[in-house]
């Protein structure tokens, strides 16, 4: 198999994209501890351009662990007045909206748990 120097230089520009999103995703994680709503999301590689999202950007979900001794009730509204539809494991790692409503974050359609018995997980970058 021969490789031409068009073959070369595409994979030398993926590469460098390969490289550019690692850093920025590593850069991401290390000053996530400090950020908040804000954390830069991850980046996404488009052929040999590698796209950031824009600082001004807000992140609507993050990656919050469960501390909830029996587990945390997922229910069909933001309120404990709305139906049980599952639930969460003590320890359990969820994706859920960094907004809240009556102090239940929105974890899916029709899903909600109570913000109080969440911690933001600083290590994780938040998502838009």
């Amino acid at each position: 198999m021969t490789v031409t120097a068009a073959h070369r230089t595409l994979l030398s520009r993926r590469s460098a994209a390969r490289t550019a999103a690692v850093v920025a995703l590593s850069a991401a994680a290390l000053l996530g501890g400090g950020l908040t709503a804000q954390a830069a999301a991850p980046a996404r590689t488009t052929g040999a351009t590698v796209e950031l999202v824009p600082a001004g950007a807000l992140a609507t979900q993050c990656y919050y662990k469960v501390n909830a001794n029996g587990g945390l009730q997922i229910r069909s509204g933001p309120g404990t007045s709305y139906s049980v539809v599952g639930s969460y494991a003590n320890g359990s790692t969820i994706l859920a909206e960094v907004a809240t409503t009556n102090g239940f974050h929105k974890v899916g359609t029709n899903r909600w748990v109570s913000a109080a018995y969440t911690t933001r997980i600083s290590g994780l970058p938040c998502e838009s």
